[in-house]
Parts: structure tokens; C-alpha cells; sequence
């Protein structure tokens, strides 16, 4: 057990630096990581992604809070479209839980896989919409928190693949994206972490430890040190020049889709 949190403790570390820095809730890295882990661990293969999904929304709870403060001090909150995109967001998160329990977990990873490599053309090419002069109306944004929140709670993510590119076509600089990201994470998790709780209550297969599909070592060991590593990749951002982070968030999302799809 000691061994488990230790190794839980590591990966909390580095999904708490990665939550910050880019504003993705810390889900791309610590979903396949705890599938592998799950594996090691000889659990239930049915039963082994949604359970992975399930507990990183959890952990994003506390990695979200911690990374979100931390931009939020810094100015970096737009705060007038992170309200009305989290309305949308408890909806598409509840359902997107719902949804993604019905899906077999090989289909999962591979859509993993497929949406980072479109999220990666959009961000490396810099492909960019505008829907109106005036900016995005208060409807439109809480359409378009019900589908980051569907996504996201999907992938077990933050939301931030899909907010930090959505914000910064409408118009917000990249700093700014990623720290209002970092704000609409909290409802994703949350909401998402719950939906993932209920639905997996009367799962049999789950390992002792889980509350639902949520499994409970892990949810201890990686939030206690992402929510320290969280706050200096949050400062970290605001250390590194615009273009310098759209390339290391390109590297890191061809890295995780290349293994999403090989394990």
C-alpha cells in the first residue's frame, strides 16, 4: 500500500505541473498512466478505463482548485465567460458520466487518441474562427460549456484540450485561456467525478478501495502533491513566452495520443 501511494504521489506531481502550466486539469496524463497502473495491479479489464476516467476526475477537483487560485491571483481569470460556460458544463459533465459508461474502454482510449491529434493541428497551426465581431453571446457559451463538459467528463480530462483553444479563438490571449480553463475545470470535475460515482455504485467487478469508479488510493495519493505542484506550474506559465508554451503543449498531446492508441 505504501508503494501504491508513493507511486500515485509521483504522477500527482507531474499532473499538478502539467494542470498548471497548460491550464488541462492534469486528466491527459494521469488517465493513461492509472490504465497502466490498473493493468499492473491485475484489476478487472472491463472495468479498468472507466474506472482510470473516473478517478482523475476526482483528483482534478483538487489539482483544479489549486491551479485555478493560482491564475486567478495572477489576472488571468476572464470571469464573465467562465460563468455562463460553467452553466453549461454541470449538464454536459452528468451526461457525458452517463454516456461514457456505456462505451467499451478500447473505444475510449482510441477517441482519446483521435481528438488530441485534432486538438494538436488546431493549436500547432493556429487555425482560428470568429463567430461574431462582438464575441461569443451568453447562450453560445453555456452551448458550447455543455459540450466541453460532455467531452471532457468523457475523457476524464479538465476540459482544458477543449476550453483553452475554444477561449483563445474568441478572442482571448493565450494566458488568459488558460487560466479561465483552469476556473471551468473545477465544475468539470466535480459534476463529473459525481456522475462517475453514482454510476458505478452497484459495479461488482470494482476493486476494494472504490467508490464507484473512483478508486481511492489513487484519488489520496496524486491530489496531495498536485495541489502544491499545481501552483508553480500555474507560475510557470506566466514565466514562459506565448509561443513557447503552444509548443510544449503540442509535444506533450503527440506524446499522449501515440500511447493512448499503444496500450
Amino acid at each position: 500500500m505504501i508503494e501504491e501511494f508513493f507511486t500515485y504521489g509521483v504522477l500527482g506531481i507531474f499532473a499538478g505541473l502539467i494542470a498548471g502550466m497548460f491550464g488541462i486539469g492534469g486528466g491527459l496524463i494521469i488517465v493513461p498512466i492509472l490504465i497502466a497502473s490498473f493493468i499492473g495491479s491485475n484489476f478487472d479489464g472491463e472495468i479498468i478505463v472507466h474506472l482510470a476516467i473516473g478517478t482523475s476526475m476526482a483528483t482534478i477537483v483538487f489539482t483544479g482548485l489549486a491551479s485555478a487560485y493560482t491564475h486567478y491571483k495572477n489576472k488571468a481569470v476572464v470571469n464573465s465567460y467562465f460563468k455562463f460556460i460553467s452553466y453549461g458544463i454541470v449538464f454536459g459533465a452528468l451526461t457525458g458520466a452517463l454516456f461514457t459508461v456505456q462505451i467499451p474502454g478500447e473505444y475510449v482510449k482510441k477517441f482519446i487518441g483521435i481528438l488530441i491529434g485534432l486538438i494538436v493541428i488546431q493549436i500547432f497551426f493556429d487555425l482560428k474562427f470568429r463567430l461574431t465581431n462582438n464575441g461569443p453571446s451568453q447562450r453560445l457559451l453555456v452551448l458550447s460549456g455543455s459540450g466541453i463538459g460532455f467531452l471532457s467528463s468523457i475523457l476524464g480530462i479538465g476540459g482544458g484540450l477543449f476550453t483553452v483553444p475554444y477561449l483563445k479563438n474568441i478572442g482571448l490571449s493565450l494566458k488568459k485561456s488558460i487560466g479561465t480553463s483552469s476556473a471551468c475545470g473545477i465544475p468539470i470535475a466535480i459534476f463529473g467525478s459525481l456522475g462517475y460515482v453514482i454510476l458505478g455504485l452497484n459495479e461488482a467487478k470494482l476493486p476494494m478501495l472504490s467508490f464507484g469508479y473512483t478508486y481511492l488510493p489513487a484519488v489520496v495519493g496524486i491530489s496531495i502533491t498536485s495541489v502544491f505542484s499545481a501552483r508553480i506550474g500555474g507560475n510557470l506559465a506566466h514565466f514562459f513566452s506565448s509561443n513557447t508554451l503552444r509548443n510544449l503543449m503540442c509535444i506533450l498531446l503527440v506524446c499522449i495520443a501515440f500511447y493512448m492508441f499503444s496500450i
